[in-house]
């Protein structure tokens, strides 16, 4: 979150030692082999001159413009080939990160009328095909996501996108670099919601017959990479957009593969064999041994919980708060950061308690199992009337740590209040189209939570989901949680436009979640990454998103 870092440990340091890798480097195993392998025969990549990174999710996500596979696909699928209206400064180790202009160079609520912002759009881009960004070509972008009578609104690219941007209702052009945003209401967080719109080429989807499958193998954004090649669940080749509109973001090295590896044994195997240069999603139990062997391994805080999203429909155990406060005395999270070997701090909130945003909560996250028992034999249950409850959980995923031993941690701690857990094992991506989906969709089999890690990025990504309005299909609020106290607060976030204003009332929205037990928040991890000692150049930002530009080969 926003806990102070040294900075040993978030950029890059210069390696003490090479590795040494001898015959008996770790063996890839199953679909990890076959994405980390070398180079492929018949391309014409430069030894030494391609970074290869290791993704934590099992498939390439769509360079659609809309992402899926949740904030790693966001990292991966936008960030490298995109750029939104306003991007985020992902420059420092040492602070939150923050905005910064992108394909527009200024915002602002109009005078009189706070709810319609004016958008000035920057001169001079052009997309990957070398057709210009424009604000014709910023309009289409809006009907693709928000209007369902454009020819190039999909359904299922839209609703990636849509859930994240909730307050946009419209936009409209007022001049070739000049738009209009409407918002359904006051929405003092829409630069934030902003960042998660990028655009795409209008022109190369029209050259692609307006099919949007062959548009996410062959995109064309304006971002700082162009897409090479995709060949689904192993690799996408990328090259430096040399002609990038942000000189400094121009990519250090010609050419970066992304190689998509959800086990992450595997993960770490591809690094000690060379098979990999920059490996996500760190296994705890593994630091320690690639920093001996000199491999670079970087952590820092940033903004994120590991929690269990809740089920808060009447039919569920979680709908009593009685039972959610419950769960959430009878975990140890001081066990789980241990089973973590220090690379997460047990949660005492949904951000850390030196965040700004803490407040003053009058529930206190600790290990009570007697007072844990208490409430739910109030609500209810005991030794002859057991709780049983069904979790959705994914294999792996960006921000999941290690979700199979920490499931079961909390399974065994839950069960001594006589909460019996069973689990509904997935992988990621279908996860999030679960969260997506919520908890009211028969595909979720009445879960009683669904394990999906939170980003508190900004006062909109993972603050949102507790808006009782913003249910499938306008948002991610997979529990359907309802309480107006959280609701008024969020209006009152959405209704100040300046950084005291709005500070102060994520405290009192904060301090609502956690009184009501809204989830049951874990430990906030540090988002270890491991690099090989060829590579150069990283600065770990305090953010989900990462800026893999400045990366350099020796």
């Amino acid at each position: 979150m926003r806990a102070p870092t040294t900075p040993e440990t978030c950029r890059m340091p210069a390696p003490t030692r090479r590795a040494l890798l001898g015959a008996g480097a770790l063996a890839l195993t199953g679909a990890g082999e076959a994405a980390a392998q070398g180079t492929p025969p018949g391309t014409t990549t430069p030894a030494g001159r391609t970074v290869r990174i290791a993704m934590s999710i099992g498939d390439i996500p769509r360079l659609w413009g809309g992402p899926e596979a949740g904030l790693e696909g966001v990292r991966f699928g936008a960030h490298f080939v995109y750029d939104a209206l306003v991007n985020w400064d992902l420059s420092s180790a040492d602070r939150p990160s923050g905005l910064t202009p992108g394909l527009a160079t200024a915002w602002r609520p109009e005078e009189g009328n706070r709810r319609r912002w004016i958008i000035t759009l920057r001169r001079g881009v052009v997309f990957h095909d070398g057709t210009p960004f424009d604000a014709d070509a910023a309009i289409w972008n809006f009907d693709s996501i928000f209007n369902r009578e454009a020819p190039q609104f999909d359904g299922a690219r839209a609703g990636f996108v849509r859930g994240r941007l909730p307050a946009v209702a419209r936009a409209e052009k007022i001049d070739d670099v000049t738009i209009a945003v409407m918002t359904h209401e006051l929405e003092g967080m829409l630069p934030y919601q902003l960042s998660f719109l990028w655009f795409v080429s209008p022109a190369h989807w029209r050259a692609l017959g307006g099919d949007w499958a062959r548009f996410a193998q062959n995109p064309s954004g304006t971002g700082p990479y162009k897409v090479i090649s995709v060949t689904p669940r192993q690799r996408a080749e990328l090259e430096a957009n040399t002609a990038y509109w942000n000189p400094a973001r121009i990519p250090k090295v010609p050419r970066t593969v992304l190689l998509p590896i959800p086990d992450a044994n595997a993960r770490v195997a591809a690094l000690r064999a060379g098979q990999a240069d920059v490996i996500e999603s760190v296994p705890p139990d593994a630091i320690a041994s690639l920093r001996a062997a000199g491999f670079p391994v970087m952590q820092n805080a940033y903004p994120h919980i590991w929690a269990w999203r809740l089920n808060h429909l009447p039919t569920s155990p979680f709908h009593d708060v009685r039972v959610r406060r419950a769960a959430n005395l009878a975990i140890d999270r001081e066990a789980m950061a241990a089973l973590l070997v220090g690379s997460a701090l047990p949660a005492r909130g949904k951000v850390t308690p030196d965040d700004p945003w803490f407040g003053n909560p009058s529930f206190a996250l600790r290990h009570d199992k007697a007072a844990a028992r208490d409430l739910m034999q109030q609500a209810g249950y005991g030794p002859n009337r057991r709780c049983a409850i069904s979790v959705i959980a994914a294999t792996s995923g960006g921000g999941q740590i290690l979700p199979a031993p920490m499931n079961e941690a909390i399974q065994a701690d839950l069960r001594e209040i006589w909460m019996d857990v069973t689990f509904q094992i997935v992988d990621f991506a279908t996860i999030i189209n679960l969260l997506r989906a919520g908890a009211k969709d028969p595909a979720a089999r009445n879960a009683a939570a669904i394990n999906v890690a939170i980003p508190s990025i900004e006062p909109a990504t993972g603050w949102i989901i507790y808006d009782s309005q913003l249910v499938n299909p306008r948002g991610l609020n997979w529990g359907h949680y309802d309480n107006p106290a959280a609701d008024a607060a969020l209006r009152a976030v959405r209704a100040e436009f300046g950084a005291e204003g709005q500070a102060a009332a994520m405290r009192k929205l904060h301090e609502v979640l956690v009184d009501d037990a809204a989830g049951l928040y874990v430990v906030h991890d540090l988002n270890p990454r491991a690099f090989s000692p060829r590579v150069s150049g990283f600065v770990q930002a305090r953010n989900w998103f990462q800026d893999y530009t400045p990366l350099a080969l020796r």
